[in-house]
């Protein structure tokens, strides 16, 4: 195989993950984790969070904040995952 087709298909590769990207960015996943819904785009973006009542506790709030923070972090960690699976195996990256 010669450098230029191999020049192409690495543009065509570099062409698809983008598009890949792209989508991957727009695409909304949601979380929930004990009454606390987590709407995010696939670009990392939180789009919306929704909250049970009956965790609104003012003499518990670190209660509400530990939920909060481990469906964050469940949702970082699930997108994480969905960008790597964008990159093409054995390519070192």
């Amino acid at each position: 195989m010669n450098i230029q087709e191999m020049m192409k298909q690495a543009k065509k590769m570099q062409q698809e993950i983008a598009n890949k990207q792209d989508k991957l960015n727009s695409t909304e996943f949601t979380f929930e984790k004990q009454g606390v819904k987590l709407v995010v785009l696939g670009n990392r973006q939180i789009k919306s969070i929704e909250i049970n009542e009956v965790l609104v506790d003012p003499d518990d709030k670190e209660m509400l904040e530990d939920i909060i923070i481990l469906t964050i972090n469940e949702a970082i960690k699930e997108l994480d995952k969905k960008h790597d699976e964008l990159m093409p195996k054995g390519m070192g990256i």
